[in-house]
């Protein structure tokens, strides 16, 4: 390819080349950068060792240009802010290594938007290979800001062409949001909160098996003897027959023996009456208070003796149990509700009532906010179960407050200090957990959990980003009807996805975004499963297409394999998973469903059921996941049919048609 450098204002390869005052040639490989900030001259690696002689030579003028232009045309000098040039000079070693690996001989003049877009994508997902940082290589995606910068750089070319200060530039138009239009769906579909990518923030999501780890280690902590010890007694210092912690429960006055100890060995507490009368009287009654409270959570028959339970060993070690508790309790807000990390530091006890069914509803028809902070609605399940706990670890009654008092319900009222102490006294200092704090707990959590499980742990994730929790509820909701999730989770979703209790923090347009992806990942993870060694465990019609679609072809490696089934992916509109099974909605045959909008043309996915999914054509089961739900179907129609008097009615025919299909369908699972 010839270039024509006498067109620019740039000095040309010969030009001047055996003056000993010029420097900075395009021949040099190493440029001399006069710092505008320090004064110091520095050198500027100008090699481009990736790029080829036209991308190299085209490279070291852009620097040029980049600078500002020589400050004399006599010695070529350049003078810039070193760190400014330094950050361009990575974006140009990019743009010309890909260049010469993909387009060795064309000039920018003739890209157009498909090679626009291609080296868009390479900057994106880090795939051009260029000595940096080694904590920039390990990156699966770069953030918007950064690709975008290197996009203006590129399109910047174009300018200094027109100038004629660059022998080539971008001559094609782009419009303002083409990082955005070539990478949305991408990095909605990687799983990435498409929201936070753009303003910047953490937004990375981590694996969900880490995910299923932390909030499984967080219900066994909160369902843990230890926990249940520790409402018993609480419950028992907030009532009647209360007994000071430092005093009479863990120490003794003057370093004798702590009284609770003694009771519970059996041991007479007659010469302590001189010091309160009425204080041996009441370690009984704490005591059976303790033991009824405990034999409640444990779900026992009749209490247990106190001696047998008590293994609380002092203030510090309550502090410690109830600091592990409370970062249990944050790991199942965060992965089972889809609230932000700032929002739930503002969440306050006292704002709910307790229905009947356990669910937690917000008091008042006003959706309340704390500085700007929506409210969740209602909490239940797990959730609840968390709420529960929050507001039993403490010495101060959190909830039912007088005079519209209120206390976070984070607020860590379970230190020696607030014995017996109003709410009001503590009221002006909240002493709820801040937002940083929480970020602290959730790692130590995660440390805790390397510890415990091993290192390996950490190659599958190094860190736990708080943003990453949103992305956890949306695999949990898709995935709450699926056998290999832990059974505490599936229960805990399985009546209260679409409620208001999700909906809330589900709602917003980022969240769309997020539960796209994870529809999207489960999708690719289905098809996968459907022809692998799972295989066995899928039936029905979209099932058996999906099989007959891969066996069409002929796949030289699992690498083409698993090409084909993320482009068969795209084919699909969406997934609706059921308790009895999976609607797996194929485009092109849309119309064929049985819960189709007549008007609308659209499947109206919401008013699915056994009786009109079990004959769909979008319909597919797994006997680990849905076997029991059909049997309860067909075995609740076989019991209406034995009942039911008219024979002749739609409904019996109606009843005889699924119990039919149904018993097909569980022999297909057998």
């Amino acid at each position: 390819m010839n270039i024509n450098l006498t067109q620019t204002n740039i000095a040309p390869l010969g030009q001047g080349s055996d003056s000993p005052k010029l420097i900075n040639k395009l021949t040099d490989d190493v440029f001399k950068l006069t710092d505008n900030v320090s004064g110091k001259v520095k050198d500027l690696d100008v090699a481009f060792p990736d790029a080829n002689n036209y991308w190299r030579i085209w490279a070291r003028q852009l620097v040029i240009n980049v600078c500002g232009g020589y400050v004399s045309p006599n010695t070529q000098a350049l003078s810039a802010r070193f760190t400014t040039v330094s950050i361009e000079l990575l974006k140009i070693k990019k743009l010309t290594a890909w260049a010469t690996s993909h387009h060795p001989d064309k000039p920018l003049t003739q890209w157009g938007e498909p090679e626009c877009t291609a080296y868009v994508n390479a900057l994106a997902f880090n795939k051009i290979d260029v000595a940096m940082h080694e904590r920039f290589k390990e990156k699966e995606l770069l953030a918007f800001g950064t690709i975008d910068n290197n996009l203006i750089l590129l399109k910047a070319t174009g300018t200094y062409y027109r100038k004629g200060f660059l022998n080539d530039g971008l001559l094609a138009h782009l419009p303002k949001d083409f990082t955005q239009m070539v990478l949305k769906q991408q990095v909605i579909d990687m799983g990435v909160d498409y929201v936070a990518w753009l303003k910047g923030g953490s937004y990375g999501r981590f694996p969900l098996e880490i995910s299923m780890l932390l909030l499984s280690e967080a219900i066994e902590i909160l369902r843990s003897p230890s926990t249940h010890l520790l409402q018993a007694y609480f419950r028992a210092q907030r009532g009647e027959f209360k007994l000071h912690p430092e005093s009479v429960v863990f120490n003794g006055n003057a370093g004798s023996e702590p009284r609770l100890k003694l009771y519970l060995e059996g041991k007479a507490l007659s010469k302590f009456q001189g010091l309160n009368q009425n204080l041996n009287n009441t370690i009984p009654h704490f005591a059976n208070k303790v033991e009824e409270e405990y034999a409640k959570l444990q779900g026992l028959d009749k209490p247990l003796p106190l001696s047998d339970i008590f293994t609380l060993k002092g203030v510090k070690h309550v502090n410690e149990l109830c600091l592990e508790v409370y970062d249990a309790c944050i790991i199942v807000f965060l992965c089972l509700t889809g609230i932000r990390i700032h929002e739930l530091s503002n969440v306050d006890a006292d704002d709910y009532d307790i229905q009947v069914d356990g669910t937690w509803m917000f008091r008042t028809d006003i959706n309340k906010t704390h500085f700007g902070c929506s409210e969740m609605r209602s909490m239940s399940g797990l959730v609840a179960e968390a709420a529960m706990i929050l507001n039993d670890l403490s010495y101060v009654t959190k909830r039912d407050l007088p005079d519209e008092e209120s206390t976070p319900l984070f607020g860590q009222y379970f230190k020696a200090a607030h014995f017996d102490t109003a709410p009001s006294a503590i009221k002006s200092k909240k002493l709820g957990i801040s937002t940083n704090a929480m970020r602290n707990h959730i790692q130590k959590f995660y440390e805790t959990l390397i510890e415990k499980h091993g290192e390996h742990l950490r190659k599958i994730c190094e860190n736990i980003n708080p943003h990453g929790f949103r992305h956890c509820f949306s695999e949990f909701a898709i995935r709450r009807f699926d056998g290999d999730v832990l059974e505490a989770i599936r229960q805990h979703f399985r009546h209260r996805v679409g409620s208001s209790f999700t909906r809330a923090y589900t709602d917003d347009k980022g969240f769309d975004d997020i539960r796209q992806g994870a529809e999207h990942r489960y999708i690719k993870e289905l098809l996968h499963r459907m022809v692998g060694e799972d295989a066995g465990d899928f039936t029905g019609a979209m099932a058996l297409h999906v099989r007959r679609e891969v066996n069409k072809m002929a796949f030289r490696t699992p690498g083409e394999l698993d090409e084909f089934l993320n482009d068969l992916s795209n084919d699909f509109d969406s997934l609706k998973p059921h308790e009895f099974g999976f609607c797996l909605v194929l485009t092109e045959t849309r119309h064929l469903s049985k819960c189709l909008d007549k008007k609308t043309g659209v499947p109206n996915l919401l008013d699915g059921c056994f009786e009109l999914c079990s004959g769909c054509h979008h319909s597919f089961r797994s006997k680990k996941s849905n076997y029991d739900s059909v049997l309860r179907n067909v075995l609740s129609h076989e019991d209406f049919l034995e009942r039911f008097p008219l024979r002749s009615s739609q409904h019996f025919k109606v009843s005889e048609q699924v119990v039919e299909r149904g018993n097909k369908i569980l022999d297909a699972m057998e």
